[in-house]
């Protein structure tokens, strides 16, 4: 099988090292050429950790869409809030037999649904999303990555009635678990709990630091514990408006094979201390806690420690995210209800 992994960050790296040492023919796109050239200069990337060790090649590393849309399956390791802009690129070149994957989702895949749909695609590849990525990985080098914690994660597809199709076609390529829709992966995404409200709570600490604070030890006081639980409940509050089971970030971890020690007990997780990723706030603010208060008005949820994040995230960070952030008029889903919402993420239809 070809696949394209679109995204060469950390995510992007790890997986497509992984794909390729499984045998597949495995192209790395980015549209930002510079993020390439490290790899292109090796011909792959080496890797550390938990998938194994060594230098694994890649067939073809390219920054022109036409090229790594020869593929059979495309994955796309990019933040959620690049999800648009890559299905505007990539909208010319997608054909119907193709599969696209976005890992993680965020609900991405309605997203990128609604713009294929409102510029003229008909019918849509086979489209979803997982609720994390397959591993976690931190670039340690110039194509070089660590990989930890590899994980079993929900998949589901946009619609929800061609899942089983979807899994059919990932068997073999990363492990999944059968996903509800894709607000069970949107929803169940852990890193809209474990960072806003953690980095929001640290921000004066993060700032003095220059960023050198790692966020799953030195973050993660009692207090800060405390307010992250009260804003897993908001999410597990709307998890049940919209029909699913709720799940908590504990159970979430455990799901994944880790624990919660991850976070409720000192140490990295990662075994180093980088840099804070202010995309802990640019990815999982718009699309995560913005996400979360669009989708509670909708359904008649409240959602104030979302709006909170929300509002000091912006002030903060001096950007509007409300009016960036995934609401459900982005993702297609204004004006539907609790009992119609389950409905059109089952059909696609309205």
């Amino acid at each position: 099988m070809r696949v394209t992994v679109i995204g060469a960050g950390a995510g992007g790296l790890a997986a497509a090292a992984v794909l390729s040492r499984q045998g597949l023919i495995v192209t790395l796109f980015s549209r930002t050429p510079s993020r390439l050239e490290p790899v292109s200069a090796r011909g792959g990337v080496e890797i550390t950790g938990d998938r194994g060790e060594g230098f694994v090649p890649l067939a073809r590393i390219t920054p022109d869409a036409t090229e790594a849309s020869e593929a059979d399956l495309l994955f796309v390791f990019t933040t959620a809030n690049a999800h648009g802009d890559i299905a505007r690129l990539f909208a010319p070149h997608i054909r119907s037999g193709q599969a696209v994957v976005l890992a993680s989702g965020s609900a991405g895949s309605l997203e990128v649904a609604k713009i294929w749909r409102e510029g003229g695609m008909d019918p849509l590849p086979l489209l979803g999303e997982t609720v994390t990525l397959p591993q976690s990985a931190r670039i340690i080098g110039p194509a070089r990555v660590k990989i930890r914690l590899p994980s079993r994660v929900r998949t589901a597809a946009f619609p929800a009635e061609r899942t089983d199709e979807l899994l059919a076609r990932l068997d073999g390529i990363i492990e999944t678990r059968r996903g509800l829709n894709v607000l069970d992966t949107g929803l169940n995404n852990p890193n809209f709990i474990i960072h806003p409200a953690p980095m929001i709570l640290n921000y004066a600490a993060i700032e003095r630091a220059e960023g050198r604070l790692s966020l799953m030890n030195e973050g993660m006081t009692p207090g800060v514990l405390r307010a992250m639980d009260a804003h897993d409940a908001e999410r597990m509050a709307l998890a049940e408006a919209a029909g699913l089971p709720p799940a908590s970030l504990d159970d979430l971890y455990y799901e994944f094979g880790s624990s919660p020690a991850v976070y409720r007990s000192p140490g990295e997780p990662m075994g180093l201390r980088d840099r804070i990723h202010w995309r802990y706030i640019d990815e999982d603010i718009p699309c995560g806690c913005v996400f979360m208060s669009s989708l509670g008005r909708l359904l008649g949820v409240p959602t104030p420690i979302n709006d909170a994040l929300n509002w000091l995230a912006s002030v903060a960070r001096g950007v509007d995210y409300w009016a960036v952030g995934r609401t459900v008029e982005r993702l297609g889903l204004a004006g539907l209800d609790r009992k119609t919402l389950p409905v059109f993420l089952q059909t696609g239809w309205r």
